[in-house]
């Protein structure tokens, strides 16, 4: 009997912590900070910062995001990049209103598609918002930013779950004016796909942080169901580029992350 009580008390315990972690992993909110060595960036552009959000999926956090907005701000970023899946068919149109109110008071927002806008059709409903506050949409195209008398180029690329004939990433780099090059592209495999891409750096996100992850293994499944999948979250060098992956923000239709934290990126680039 007392055996049986043991056992019971041992699984309520198992079952308590793993709903504490399962909260936490979903709930806490934490920022990862980078600081990339960039040594063709322009020294005007020497401690530049950006603000990463990706995967949104309108996620809230706080009252009115102001959780959210207050690590943006505290991080004093010169720009900000929102790398797709802003919205999917479940958000809530009222909170990206409010999210991005807040975000363009912050510093100038950048934003490239995900494959969620496509496929729930919001596109122009959040072309919209942006012609409201001033985001910058970079639909296959690039952007001068200039600091001190330099600059830097900016691209954006559409997701592949657009139109069918979006241009590949590099046919859009290829536009770019010469100079460092900073690409927004939503998916997370262009180290595998374009490994001499010609580009500086790429600020990604798409696989979640690989949903589930575990010590020593990392995200063990991506939300296409595929096991150990690459490049869930971090920094990952090429020959040409470095390439940042966001864990991002938010879930997709209401599937948990576990011991994987939604997660703001702040970089500060430096020669």
């Amino acid at each position: 009997m007392k055996k049986g009580k043991g056992k019971i008390k041992l699984l309520f315990a198992a079952v308590v912590v793993c709903g504490g972690l399962l909260a936490d992993s979903n709930l806490r909110l934490v920022t990862t900070e980078y600081t990339l060595r960039c040594p063709a960036l322009p020294a005007a552009f020497d401690g530049f910062r950006i603000v990463q959000l990706s995967d949104v999926h309108g996620a809230v956090y706080g009252k009115n995001n102001e959780a959210l907005l207050r690590r943006v701000r505290e991080a004093s970023p010169d720009l900000i990049a929102v790398t797709g899946d802003l919205a999917d068919k479940y958000t809530d149109f009222a909170d990206v209103d409010t999210l991005l109110a807040g975000l363009t008071a912050i510093a100038p927002v950048y934003y490239v598609s995900g494959n969620h806008e496509w496929s729930s059709r919001l596109i122009a409903p959040l072309q919209t918002l942006f012609g409201l506050y001033g985001v910058r949409y970079l639909r296959n195209e690039s952007v001068t930013l200039e600091r001190g008398g330099e600059r830097v180029i900016l691209a954006g690329v559409e997701d592949p779950n657009g139109r069918a004939d979006q241009p590949s990433p590099d046919a859009v780099a290829a536009e770019c004016p010469e100079g460092f090059r900073i690409l927004l592209a939503h998916r997370n495999y262009w180290v595998s796909a374009y490994p001499e891409l010609p580009v500086d750096l790429i600020l990604c996100g798409h696989a979640h942080g690989g949903v589930v992850r575990l010590p020593g293994l990392g995200g063990i499944i991506d939300h296409h169901g595929s096991l150990f999948p690459r490049y869930t979250d971090g920094v990952y060098r090429s020959g040409r580029y470095d390439m940042v992956v966001s864990r991002g923000l938010g879930n997709i239709g209401g599937v948990p992350r576990f011991l994987n934290n939604p997660e703001l990126v702040v970089l500060t680039l430096g020669r």
